[in-house]
């Protein structure tokens, strides 16, 4: 790692971008985190060693949140909003001189990815390859930390919105590689794509996996891609109705057809970690409490 490099990582009170800056802290990398909660500013110093109030709805927070800034990590919400956030994010890091973006997309596929969500990242990306700043794509398929949601595994259920196979990749192993590729930089990253998609497995092997991990009982039900919709629109729910319509393209899609390149595996963990991903059933071993618990609910 350039010691010379300031890394600022956005999304630290999220899962993703918490435990890639975790890694880089770990790694004694000279991290930043953002956040637009400026209450929380002092807590993330705390744990991460220096935090940045900057939010991604107002670009006039972009200048100061960037100096001396060398590589981001660029996640951001579940919302259409991610269009402009990113677009003018990418603007602002060309300005202030960012070498390096790493940018945590969807598993896209060039002619085959039409659900809504999936389309939005593409748009993105095409934007950061015409940018000028170099840039590395992330592209996950399923987070198997989707099972640790209430609604996913209610009762021992897991509801699963296609009958069909698709592939999981562990959180864990996507964060890792990000804070490697920040780490790494753009001398051994840049213009490169890399896939996340290590297990593929239908709703009963996904159930049979979890029994076995847990020694818990789960079983499996098609919800169909009606489902996602009506969980995604819930309360308490971190989706909005247009990044909800993507997911119930997404699972249709994927059901139909259209989109079954999502049930396969297509895995650069080794390539950047050297070690093998986690599969399902190593994961689930790990969370076997959390998944007990997500169960009970």
């Amino acid at each position: 790692m350039d010691s010379s490099s300031n890394l600022l990582v956005l999304g630290a009170t999220g899962q993703v971008g918490k435990l890639v800056a975790a890694n880089l802290r770990r790694s004694k990398a000279n991290l930043t985190v953002g956040t637009r909660r400026k209450g929380k500013l002092e807590e993330l110093a705390d744990q991460f060693g220096a935090a940045r109030f900057i939010d991604l709805d107002d670009p006039r927070t972009f200048d100061e949140a960037l100096k001396n800034i060398t590589s981001i990590f660029l996640v951001t919400g579940y919302t259409v909003d991610m269009l402009v956030q990113s677009k003018s994010l990418i603007d602002a890091a060309k300005r202030n001189g960012v070498k390096h973006i790493v940018h945590l997309g969807a598993f896209t596929r060039d002619r085959d990815a039409y659900a809504t969500v999936f389309a939005w990242h593409q748009m993105i990306e095409a934007y950061l390859r015409d940018s000028g700043v170099a840039w590395t794509n992330l592209h996950p398929n399923m987070f198997m930390q989707s099972f640790l949601s209430v609604w996913s595994l209610t009762g021992g259920v897991y509801g699963a919105y296609t009958s069909k196979a698709i592939g999981f990749t562990a959180l864990e192993d996507v964060a890792e590689a990000a804070a490697v590729i920040l780490m790494e930089g753009p001398e051994k990253h840049n213009g490169k794509d890399y896939w996340f998609s290590a297990d593929v497995l239908t709703p009963d092997q996904v159930a049979e996996t979890l029994t076995a991990a847990t020694g818990r009982k789960f079983t499996a039900a098609v919800v169909k891609a009606e489902g996602f919709q009506n969980d995604a629109v819930q309360p308490d729910s971190a989706f909005e109705p247009a990044y909800a319509k993507g997911g119930f393209e997404l699972f249709e899609q994927v059901e139909d057809g259209r989109m079954a390149y999502v049930g396969s595996v297509v895995d650069d963990t080794k390539k950047l970690l050297g070690r093998e991903p986690l599969l399902l059933r190593d994961w689930a071993k790990r969370h076997a409490n959390e998944l007990l618990e997500v169960a009970r609910s």
